[in-house]
């Protein structure tokens, strides 16, 4: 069951720029609006200026960015309508997380506090202004190596996300990526590396690497471990589709199908069009020996990717299921 929705993981969560993560299948949603705010220092009202503002779609991973101004005012233009985790990150103060729906009907004012403890070492320092200012060089080999990830150029895309690495070692994002793709070429050990480096660069705000690092316990069957961060994760982003994706796969290998049916549909309710989710609802229905709801989920996953990595799983569930659906009818006849 282990292969079961890891290339969907690796689809979602890879991030195409500094300034803008996507999934290989666009998110359904249409902008719409606008969502302004302004930051302020708690206790005191000052604006806050050069504050990073990040907006995580919360049931695909997508995320969006900005700098406050010298106002301490900031603006997203074409906002898709959503579920979003806020968060606001700057130098001195301790980092703002929000979830909400926007864009919202009055301007956002957030309030960020005054961190009580002395700067933190570079290696374990949180998202700041330095993911914005990320020199060009860097930034475009970003983006080429991200490009060739999603085209599952695996080996091609090494070179890229190390070259920015060297140039900004206390950018996350960089990491991330490069565990994606040490991941799908087996490499888990140094894929976790970078999962960790990611985490301990956002001080555990950034779920995607909390999930993918899970991914790697639940490759070497350490199950427990593995529901841990993922329980982690989603109290960062608590709506992530493919959170609740991640654990309905733990716990279906730790046994507890029911509640793995119920991530399983959590994950579904937040995205219909999660596909992998089908398979693993499929497995479950096989083992309630309900052969009625193994071929619904096989078809629904060949309807949403006919070509899909999971397609000969789906295929091979869908015929066992026309064959016990057979056998069933004529028993009663």
């Amino acid at each position: 069951m282990r292969n079961v929705g890891l290339y969907l993981l690796f689809a979602v969560l890879a991030l195409s720029s500094p300034h803008v993560c996507f999934s290989q299948s666009p998110s359904p949603l249409s902008a719409t609006a606008s969502a302004a705010g302004t930051v302020l220092l708690s206790g005191e009202d000052h604006p806050v200026p050069q504050a990073l503002v990040e907006l995580f779609v919360a049931d695909t991973g997508t995320a969006i960015s900005t700098l406050t101004d010298d106002n301490g005012q900031f603006r997203f233009d074409q906002l898709p309508a959503a579920t979003y985790l806020i968060t606001v990150t700057a130098a001195a103060c301790e980092m703002f997380q929000l979830t909400t729906s926007l864009p919202a009907a009055a301007p956002l004012v957030f309030h960020l506090r005054k961190s009580a403890i002395a700067p933190t070492p570079r290696n374990d320092s949180v998202v700041s202004v330095q993911e914005l200012a990320m020199p060009r060089k860097a930034a475009q080999a970003f983006t080429k190596g991200t490009q060739l990830l999603l085209k599952g150029d695996l080996e091609a895309s090494l070179p890229y996300f190390r070259e920015v690495i060297e140039q900004a070692p206390d950018t996350y994002r960089p990491y991330h990526n490069l565990g994606l793709a040490l991941f799908r070429l087996g490499q888990f050990d140094a894929a976790a590396e970078n999962f960790q480096k990611s985490i301990d660069l956002t001080n555990g705000g950034f779920a995607p690497s909390i999930f993918g690092l899970s991914m790697i316990l639940y490759q070497r069957a350490d199950y427990g471990h593995a529901e841990f961060l993922i329980q982690r994760g989603l109290l960062v982003t608590p709506y992530s589709a493919i959170g609740k994706y991640c654990l309905g796969l733990v716990q279906f290998s730790l046994g507890r199908i029911a509640e793995s049916e119920h991530s399983a549909l959590e994950a579904i309710k937040l995205d219909p069009h999660q596909a992998d989710a089908y398979i693993l609802l499929a497995r479950i229905h096989e083992l309630q020996h309900n052969p009625s709801a193994v071929l619904a989920e096989a078809q629904t996953y060949l309807k949403l990717a006919p070509n899909g990595p999971l397609q000969a799983d789906a295929l091979d569930l869908l015929h066992q299921a026309q064959h016990d659906l057979s056998r069933l009818s004529a028993s009663l006849n």
